[in-house]
């Protein structure tokens, strides 16, 4: 895939990024979103994130195909999903016609970097236990299963289970 470019989000990617988050929260059953987001919210949750450590777009012919955001864990944060120092927290989005073409696999090793950089020693991975192309995706990056949380509520009522993956960046090479 030699016309892919990965390079680092910038404000002026969030409609592109709202577009390809949009299409997948209507399709549905793939992300925890369910609202979708304008241009204002892909900037606050993902460019330009509180504690974010990257966040990068996939590029093909000057259209975006894909993004990841990588967050430090949320010290503030105290639900089911608390991290402790050190560990980050990844998202990965590809355009649903761009699924299987090694984008999200390309998108990881910049993040990877990045995570490195920032000191992290793990990486999550909460993925709805229903989104089994999210669950192998993940999987094939080297992300292991360490807990599953049950019978969370997603902003519809709807509950579902959440598999936590990790990718420990102590064991790399």
């Amino acid at each position: 895939m030699s016309n892919l470019f990965i390079r680092p989000a910038i404000e002026d990617d969030a409609e592109e990024l709202a577009e390809l988050l949009n299409e997948i929260i209507r399709i549905g059953g793939t992300t925890a979103y369910q609202s979708v987001m304008d241009k204002g919210d892909i900037i606050r949750d993902f460019v330009r994130s509180k504690w974010l450590l990257s966040c990068f777009v996939a590029e093909m012919e000057g259209k975006v195909v894909g993004f990841q955001h990588l967050d430090a864990a949320d010290p503030e944060y105290s639900g089911p999903f608390k991290l402790g120092a050190g560990w980050s927290v990844i998202a990965s989005f590809v355009r649903v016609d761009h699924h299987g073409q090694g984008i999200g696999r390309r998108l990881f090793q910049e993040t990877k970097t990045a995570a490195k950089q920032a000191g992290s020693f793990a990486i999550d991975a909460t993925i709805r236990a229903d989104n089994t192309l999210g669950l192998a995706f993940y999987q094939n990056l080297g992300f292991r299963t360490y807990v599953t949380i049950e019978d969370v509520p997603l902003s519809d009522g709807t509950r579902v289970d959440r598999v936590r993956k990790k990718y420990d960046l102590t064991v790399e090479e």
